[in-house]
């Protein structure tokens, strides 16, 4: 199973615009860390709030504040979500484009300004740490059973 190396640099740069709480970040991130090619990611919420030594509570706000977002798909599976195509990671560009240009690729709206670039917040508490999101070093993401089907919004 390959390990999703490539990522659309140029949306990651509008991400501080959607002012994302500290905790809904680092959630993010963890996300991001696990996720296969793609942007499936198989990981139910103790386990992210073991992961952040957080309340589990904590972590379904922030599940929630990233599905309000548009980062993860509004419909979540029993113990698995789905990044956004464009935050996802994929095996190259071409395995990015391809996805992207699948007709049963759902692509669904981002619910923040993707325009101007705005800066991280600078009470961010992650700033200048080395804070690591996967701290078990990339473990590889359990085989996927079947590859979800999306659609096309219409």
């Amino acid at each position: 199973m390959s390990t999703p190396g490539f990522h659309n640099p140029e949306i990651f740069e509008v991400l501080p615009n959607a002012r994302l709480s500290p905790t809904a970040r680092d959630v993010f991130d963890v996300l991001t860390a696990r996720q296969e090619p793609g942007g499936l990611v198989r990981i139910r919420q103790q386990e992210l709030a073991k992961r952040l030594g957080i309340a589990q509570g904590h972590v379904s706000r922030a599940i929630g504040q990233l599905r309000d977002k548009g980062l993860i798909e509004g419909r979540q599976r029993h113990g698995s979500v789905l990044i956004h195509p464009l935050l996802a990671g994929y095996e190259s560009l071409a395995h990015m484009v391809n996805h992207l240009q699948d007709p049963a690729t759902f692509v669904w709206p981002l619910n923040f300004p993707t325009g101007d670039i705005r800066p991280p917040r600078s009470g961010d508490p992650r700033t200048d740490t080395d804070f690591d999101p996967d701290p078990d070093g990339g473990e590889d993401a359990p085989a996927p059973e079947a590859r979800p089907n999306l659609r096309l919004a219409g």
